[in-house]
């Protein structure tokens, strides 16, 4: 078997289409260091935009939608990052012949908008809605490539799918223990506003469009695993900054409409802002996505999906912990049924994947054991 750490095999194809051998040990320490960046997102999102950072009712130092504009200049951060990678590595040649393809266009556009859901959603909802709401995108992922691959799906998927949505609405509070006026019951009255977010139920819409933008990502990013790492990052996030300012601009244009003025911007950042501001736009942008790009490359699409939850327990932590938000046991069902619907498919394909793995590494120590015991008998 190939020794999972060889480099890119560079031949003709300079451009990174050659043979790439995964480097396991990497992809999962990248994958970590990806998620804990992304997890982060609540805490410098809501540090660079409150006026109180741990006071959602007292408002933004700017409009409502200052979440898609910090996305914008997170994805900016990365564009400038992989840039000036790219020429440290003196890889100019590499992104030049590199051919941009509609997958690798549509993963960046995809991954830029659903991260400006995303940030809009941290400001204006519970953290733990947030996450557990982008992360209906493994499914969606799954969904997309049964449509368009016409991948089967097995029933343990179809079973997942509805432990995801049935996860969506404990999570939002829709069914589970005390809704409805019930010890157990479903409601499907929406909460739109609380005393600590006045616009939770737009929050909420938002996080579960970053879910479904995310998974569209996820299903584009799928493709080309061949292309170098860096070529591809710069690409990436030259269309996550149009993804990201598309949303800026649809949440600035609502701003003409009677009754949601506060959606134009109008940004008066103090220094402690602009510092939330910078830690976001580093940690969470080049640092977690550029690591991300790291892992999609180096592990198997189950290995990459199953690692990327650990993002949730991290967000979790931090509304728990630094801004006190409650964690309901409606809320730990809906995060148990979302992530283990997203998981458990990933985990069985991981297994899978090493279980092949050492069959095929067994098959080729016998076959070269038989070439030995073979050649030593010409010999005699």
């Amino acid at each position: 078997m190939a020794d999972n750490n060889k480099d890119l095999k560079v031949g003709k194809d300079v451009d990174g289409s050659g043979g790439y051998e995964m480097k396991l040990n990497l992809g999962t320490i990248a994958m970590l260091i990806s998620a804990t960046g992304m997890g982060l997102v609540p805490l410098f999102s809501r540090w660079a935009t409150r006026t109180d950072m741990f006071d959602g009712a007292a408002g933004f130092n700017a409009g409502d939608s200052i979440g898609a504009l910090m996305a914008v200049g997170r994805m900016g951060m990365g564009v400038l990052f992989f840039v000036v990678l790219l020429v440290a590595t003196h890889k100019v040649h590499v992104f030049k012949k590199l051919k941009l393809t509609p997958a690798i266009a549509l993963g960046g556009l995809m991954i830029g908008m659903s991260l400006a859901c995303y940030v809009t959603s941290t400001l204006l909802t519970t953290v733990s809605n947030a996450v557990l709401f982008i992360y209906i995108g493994p499914v969606i992922c799954v969904l997309l490539a049964r449509i368009f691959r016409k991948e089967p799906m097995s029933v343990l998927q179809w079973i997942c799918l509805a432990a995801v949505f049935i996860g969506m609405l404990f999570g939002e509070g829709l069914l589970g223990f005390g809704v409805g006026g019930q010890v157990f019951g479903l409601d499907f009255n929406l909460v739109p506003s609380t005393p600590e977010f006045p616009m939770k139920g737009i929050g909420d819409a938002f996080g579960i469009a970053s879910g479904f933008f995310y998974g569209a990502s996820m299903f584009f990013n799928g493709y080309r695993k061949d292309a170098d790492t860096t070529a591809r990052g710069v690409w990436n996030f030259i269309f996550a900054v149009l993804g990201a300012g598309v949303i800026t601009i649809v949440l600035n244009s609502l701003g003409a409409t009677p009754g949601m003025e506060n959606w134009a911007l109008n940004v008066h950042f103090t220094t402690f802002n602009w510092i939330g501001a910078v830690l976001l736009w580093i940690i969470c942008g080049p640092i977690a996505l550029g690591f991300l790009l790291v892992a999609g490359r180096n592990l198997p699409a189950a290995d990459y999906g199953t690692i990327a939850y650990w993002e949730v327990p991290v967000a979790l932590f931090i509304g728990l912990v630094v801004f006190g938000e409650p964690f309901t046991i409606n809320t730990a069902l809906g995060a148990i049924l979302i992530i283990g619907g997203g998981a458990i498919p990933s985990v069985k394909g991981m297994v899978a994947g090493r279980k092949h793995k050492q069959e095929v590494e067994i098959r080729e120590n016998l076959a070269a054991k038989l070439a030995e015991e073979e050649a030593k008998e010409k010999l005699k």
